[in-house]
């Protein structure tokens, strides 16, 4: 199987670049899975209803986000079943509670060579430097991955986090327990991608959208935020535009056998 992970939507710009770049890359790949992270991908925060449907439109099997996964009052309303908030909050080991909307986890379906396959994904959101709080993702994981390679070997986790050192442990910790972890929320690509006992690991898939920006946003209002402390999200930065992400191939029994950075430049129209 050949799992794609597309880096972090930010702004329209990233909205473009997957419909430009996603549907050649899954025929040249043969793609079998795509997640896409979309945790920016409305206004540079957040993630809308009406971005999530177009987004699952242009090929996404599943939708993660991350910390701001409850900005948009839309998507909190009325829940997609294709998009995934972190598992790790409300304190609680279902799947969906009274209290916290969405899905922290889904199992989906996929086919290979003709063959039906079980591919479960979740996120988990880190500890350090993180706004919104979260039950610890190292005593969440392991009851959470036993759950999902209960059902199918295929499992892929999106740990949203700021610290490199925090993705490191966790990485080493659930090394052979899943298929992949793909470290997201820092918007910039890191070149430490390995194969951990069969689990393919990454500290940041990157980002998709403009990469002659900061995170995506308009560069000229991201240093007026940190002269002022006035928050503006309201400009989106448009040049070099990329999708970024990760192509992991594994074996039949739901292990890593590759994983790759891959970055495509986008014309902008």
């Amino acid at each position: 199987m050949r799992i794609l992970y597309v880096a972090e939507l930010v702004g329209k710009a990233g909205i473009h670049a997957l419909k430009k770049a996603l549907p050649g890359l899954k025929k040249e790949r043969t793609i079998h899975f795509t997640l896409v992270c979309a945790d920016g991908a409305t206004g540079g925060n957040g993630l809308g209803r009406h971005h999530a449907g177009y987004i699952r439109k242009l090929g996404a099997d599943v939708i993660t986000t991350g910390d701001c996964c409850f900005y948009k009052k839309d998507l909190v309303e009325t829940w997609a079943p294709y998009v995934l908030r972190p598992a790790n909050l409300g304190g609680m080991d279902t799947n969906t509670n009274e209290r916290v909307p969405g899905f922290g986890w889904r199992v989906f379906k996929t086919a290979v060579e003709g063959a039906e396959i079980k591919v479960a994904a979740a996120v988990l959101l880190g500890a350090n430097f993180i706004r919104l709080k979260a039950d610890n993702p190292f005593t969440r994981i392991t009851s959470l991955l036993e759950k999902l390679r209960s059902q199918t070997p295929f499992v892929v986790l999106d740990f949203h986090a700021w610290a490199t050192g925090e993705k490191r442990t966790l990485f080493t910790a659930a090394a052979g327990s899943c298929t992949a972890i793909i470290g997201s929320h820092g918007r910039v690509q890191t070149a430490d991608e390995e194969i951990l006992d069969g689990t393919a690991v990454i500290c940041d898939a990157g980002r998709t959208g403009s990469t002659e920006s900061v995170g995506g946003n308009d560069i000229a209002s991201r240093i007026r935020e940190y002269r002022s402390g006035i928050p503006d999200w309201t400009k989106d930065a448009w040049d070099k535009c990329e999708l970024q992400g990760v192509i992991i191939e594994t074996d039949d029994q739901g292990r890593a056998l590759s994983i790759e950075r891959i970055r495509i430049p986008v014309e902008q129209t």
